[in-house]
């Protein structure tokens, strides 16, 4: 476990060429940031909506009742198939989550990844 802003977290080392990639886009200017969900219909993503298009981008379909995309048949902040696979933990997932929404840029998420997962 790890702190993280004086929450308990779970310890989450990601594969170093996946974040290398999700660190790269973030910082890249090509993804516009939204929030509270993946990706919206804009192309606003989240930083997660980041990572989910990184890790299998042909996995997007437009959810016409609620206007925005999903990813493998999700469309909120925690793409469960993310977690599944080991990519990134729940935790992670979930602080990463609260940084984007609360207006954190995705320069100061791309640190914060950076340094801790």
């Amino acid at each position: 476990m790890t702190s993280v802003n004086g929450t308990e977290t779970e310890a989450c080392k990601m594969d170093a060429e996946l974040k290398a990639k999700w660190v790269a886009a973030l910082r890249s200017g090509e993804y516009k940031q939204g929030q509270h969900v993946l990706r919206n219909s804009l192309d606003h993503f989240c930083c997660l909506g980041v990572l989910a298009d990184i890790h299998s981008p042909d996995k997007w379909s437009l959810d016409k009742s609620t206007d925005n995309y999903k990813h493998d048949g999700y469309w909120e902040a925690f793409p469960r198939t993310l977690e599944d696979a080991g990519i990134i933990a729940s935790s992670a997932m979930n602080y990463l989550s609260e940084m984007n929404d609360s207006g954190r840029t995705f320069a100061e998420i791309a640190d914060y990844i950076e340094a801790n997962l």
